[in-house]
């Protein structure tokens, strides 16, 4: 589990609450309703602020996860696994460009695919499973919008994989057959 220290439970008083509008209008998960600020705010609401200190895993391959994370600053690294347990670098997120991560932990508790390490102090703000299920059921039109999002971005994550495995397997098949 990742150690990350809680800055701020989630209260109706939301200190910050309009400058979080103004970023989420820039996450592209939040794209369809950037222009809605309510719906911003309501969100904005469910939102925890997190502190994860340089060399912190902020999420660990095989661990279920249940939040997704906006790194509002700092730089972490994505890692996988080799067969052997190693680990290698894939991407690299960065704070300045409105990087989100784990939305799939919206919507199933599962594994996590990959480690997300914080290369330098990360600063994030946090949506777990809980406080979007609710949402969905207290917000469902704009629910939806957020929800095609999660579900292009699983899509496209998984077209990559498979055009990856293609390519794997054209390699190995060409190297068994001598050339």
């Amino acid at each position: 589990m990742t150690q990350t220290k809680k800055m701020l439970n989630p209260q109706p008083q939301f200190k910050l609450e309009k400058g979080w509008v103004e970023y989420l209008k820039n996450i592209e998960l939040f794209s369809e309703i950037s222009s809605n600020d309510e719906a911003l705010k309501k969100i904005a609401m469910l939102l925890e602020e997190r502190f994860i200190t340089a060399g912190e895993n902020i999420i660990i391959e095989g661990v279920p996860g249940s939040e997704m994370f906006i790194l509002i600053h700092g730089k972490a690294s994505v890692y996988k696994s080799t067969t052997e347990g190693e680990l290698y670098k894939v991407a690299v997120f960065d704070g300045k460009v409105s990087t989100h991560f784990g939305e799939g932990g919206l919507l199933e508790t599962d594994a996590r695919s990959a480690t997300i390490k914080a290369d330098t102090d990360c600063y994030c703000l946090v949506w777990n499973q809980e406080y979007f299920e609710q949402f969905c059921k207290d917000e469902p039109e704009l629910a939806l919008p957020v929800l095609r999002r999660v579900a292009r971005g699983v899509l496209s994550r998984l077209k990559k994989t498979n055009e990856d495995l293609s390519l794997l397997y054209h390699a190995l098949v060409a190297e068994i057959r001598g050339g």
